[in-house]
């Protein structure tokens, strides 16, 4: 097969491909390369995209045998893209920003997220970037579960005036302590009050944030001696020791991303339950 044209039918068809960034090229080019030695007929055009954060191909052909050979490549391809981050190509994994997914290494992963930082000036920045002044917000809004938060510096309801935080990032509940409390509604100012008032040590993570027995940092339960905690865990120590061990192993990096936050205090007395023998005989478990 001729090389030379092989080469024009891939560089033609890669902007076909609705991508994010160029870290996917390389499994593009491969991708139309095998589906041009598997016989796809150099004329017709290839379409794809990102969807989920993953390759996605969408090829058609009346030949069967052909069509099962596609098939096979984009399913190849398709679970390459997952561990190629997007945009520089090294080794990535599906992530979710603002509520989209993406696959990213671990460094563009943390570039792309959101970190709330708060001066001694009070002024509040995201990445570097100074949003607003606490000492100006007139106005403060949060969802019903204090998961969410809408900052007004005007006193009129514009909505591009407003700022909106969330508990997905580091230094939100920092944020949401430090606004004076006569800018929330009144049906949520004692509310407010009483989750900082009524927080509890996390025997798990370690940090002072245990909110009607779910961690406000780590997102672990906390010990229930009943039900399926019985059941799947024998014993109170065993359930701590497995959460740790998860926390330690950061798979989804959450705790890299999270070494920013200073929403709660850490005990002095927090202990460690897992061995480096149990941490490799879990790990035997898990991969």
């Amino acid at each position: 097969m001729n090389t030379e044209e092989i080469t024009l039918f891939i560089e033609r068809n890669l902007t076909n491909f609705s991508v994010n960034s160029t870290g996917w090229n390389d499994l593009i080019r491969g991708l139309l390369y095998e589906f041009a030695m598997a016989g796809w007929n150099k004329e017709h055009r290839v379409f794809g995209k990102e969807k989920f954060g993953e390759l996605r191909c969408y090829t058609y052909s009346e030949d069967e045998t052909l069509n099962n050979k596609l098939k096979k490549i984009k399913d190849k391809y398709s679970e390459l893209s997952v561990k190629t981050c997007e945009i520089c190509s090294g080794e990535g994994k599906i992530r979710t920003i603002d509520s989209w997914q993406t696959t990213l290494c671990l460094n563009h992963f943390l570039e792309q997220q959101p970190v709330i930082e708060i001066d001694d000036k009070q002024n509040v920045r995201r990445n570097h970037k100074t949003v607003l002044n606490i000492k100006n917000i007139v106005k403060a809004e949060v969802e019903y579960d204090l998961q969410k938060l809408w900052l007004y510096t005007k006193e009129y309801d514009d909505f591009e005036e407003r700022k909106y935080f969330s508990w997905q990032e580091p230094n939100y509940y920092l944020l949401l302590k430090m606004i004076p409390r006569s800018l929330f509604p009144k049906g949520k100012q004692n509310e407010i009050s009483l989750l900082f008032q009524s927080l509890n040590d996390c025997e798990i993570c370690g940090y002072k944030a245990v909110h009607q027995r779910n961690c406000l940092r780590c997102h672990h339960e906390s010990w229930n001696p009943s039900g399926y905690f019985i059941q799947d865990y024998g014993e109170k120590s065993n359930y701590i020791k497995e959460c740790q061990m998860d926390i330690f192993l950061d798979e989804d990096d959450y705790e890299k991303y999270f070494k920013y936050d200073q929403s709660f205090e850490k005990s002095p007395d927090h202990q460690i339950l897992f061995t480096s023998d149990d941490l490799r005989e879990y790990e035997k478990f898990l991969f």
